[in-house]
């Protein structure tokens, strides 16, 4: 834009197109097809626009809307269950992974008392118990996985295809 007007308001580019200047620089287009925000005053001197600068963020767009396909990854995955029942199975990290808390807390503390009370020979049993717990819970473990999954996938809402941009 090579020259200004002098005295701030709305004035029509070379495009027809309004906008703001006040007094040192130009501001915002007017909203396209609102009537002048004030009294429109006719451009004092011919204003010469930059291309770049016609691009209007605030018209509304007639383009269609974005259609998007929303797929659920797993929230658990199989293999990293199946690694924390080898490696700290005995303690219930597993379960605590699958978001059964109340079973993990259970075998956690059967665990804890088995070792504590080992000394006394009671403590084996507790310990037996978890182990054979941990046998189970080698076959149920994919069961496990699938539920949560199921769960996780109903608590976010449906799968599919939605209009517009997704909620987030």
């Amino acid at each position: 834009m090579t020259a200004s007007p002098t005295a701030p308001g709305w004035y029509d580019d070379a495009e027809g197109r309004r906008r703001w200047w006040d007094g040192q620089r130009w501001g915002a287009y007017a909203p396209w097809g609102d009537a002048a925000p004030g009294a429109r005053a006719a451009s004092p001197v011919p204003v010469r626009l930059d291309r770049r600068l016609l691009h209007d963020p605030t018209a509304p767009t007639t383009a269609p809307a974005v259609v998007h396909h929303v797929v659920h990854a797993p929230a658990k995955e199989l293999t990293v269950a199946y690694l924390l029942l080898l490696f700290l199975g005995t303690v219930g990290a597993h379960r605590f992974y699958l978001g059964r808390t109340g079973s993990a807390i259970g075998m956690l503390s059967l665990a804890i008392l088995g070792a504590l009370t080992a000394l006394v020979l009671i403590g084996f049993v507790l310990l037996a118990a978890v182990a054979v717990w941990w046998i189970v819970d080698l076959f149920l473990t994919p069961g496990m996985v699938r539920d949560e999954n199921r769960r996780a996938a109903i608590a976010s809402g449906p799968a599919g295809y939605y209009r517009g941009w997704p909620a987030a």
